[in-house]
């Protein structure tokens, strides 16, 4: 005997009909981008994490929704190869990244061929990824590109190597001046960090530092991988600081429409721009 089929549901965050996906019993929209087009153009975030939690899928969905709404993206992989990325990359913007990096919206910047001992296919590499140096000036030349084509939005992921082979004192001060120069620039600075590879004064310093921290974790319940994320600091706006359990498919990075509608009028009311 078939099973039956689910009962359709509307995404309470557009109103539009949610997909379901058995594997993970979960029900997920594909109509609109959630709460990263509530955040605003121009701010420093934090994105952590245990691995696979979720971080990277996310920071490529984030990225499809700048690239379509005409903001540059510029995308430093630190833990893996770009030609790597592209496929899962090109997957969340839907075909659309070689067109994106052909107009200079997108750009890869290959700061793991150096660590592999592999010359970079890439325009644009570093010799050292140790250098925080040469990350400056390089982040600093293509912002001076980028910003002709729109608010640019640059991430760091990971910025786990970087508190590998420095000082984290260092890299947080480092990070906070490059937050520093791309806010001035109208643009977002977007890291990633695992959870556990720094101590909690040092998390707790990044923290202080950034206008939005963003947090994930994974866990088994049932049977089942479960994800959950959190709005854990909104510089200036209210924060929604309930788990909300998120789904990662191959073309989107959702979370639960749930059953329960007001607690997305409470994530709207926390989240949604204030009336000017």
């Amino acid at each position: 005997m078939q099973a039956p089929a689910p009962q359709a549901r509307l995404c309470p965050l557009c109103g539009q009909p949610s997909s379901y996906d058995e594997f993970t019993d979960f029900y997920y929209c594909n109509h609109c981008d959630q709460f990263v087009q509530w955040m605003p153009d121009s701010y420093a975030g934090i994105v952590s994490g245990p691995p696979g939690a979720g971080k990277t899928p996310s920071l490529h969905a984030w990225a499809d929704f700048y690239l379509r709404n005409s903001r540059p993206v510029v995308l430093f992989a630190f833990d893996d190869l770009p030609s790597n990325l592209r496929g899962p990359l090109g997957t969340y913007c839907h075909d659309r990244l070689e067109e994106y990096e052909k107009s200079g919206l997108a750009t890869l910047v290959d700061c793991y061929s150096s660590m592999a001992g592999v010359p970079s296919q890439e325009k644009y590499a570093l010799k050292n990824r140790a250098d925080l140096n040469e990350l400056s000036l390089l982040i600093t030349d293509l912002l001076s590109e980028k910003v002709k084509l729109g608010s640019p939005k640059v991430i760091i992921d990971s910025a786990t190597p970087l508190f590998t082979y420095k000082d984290p004192s260092l890299v947080v001060q480092f990070l906070a001046t490059v937050a520093a120069k791309v806010k001035a620039k109208g643009g977002a600075f977007v890291v990633s960090l695992t959870s556990g590879t720094v101590s909690d004064e040092v998390f707790k310093r990044m923290e202080t530092l950034t206008d939005m921290a963003v947090e994930m974790r994974i866990f088994e319940a049932e049977g089942r991988k479960k994800r959950e994320i959190r709005i854990a600091k909104a510089r200036g706006q209210r924060v929604y600081e309930d788990w909300i359990p998120f789904y990662i498919g191959t073309k989107t990075v959702s979370i639960n429409v749930g059953e329960d509608p007001v607690r997305y009028e409470r994530l709207k009311k926390a989240l949604y721009p204030k009336p000017s």
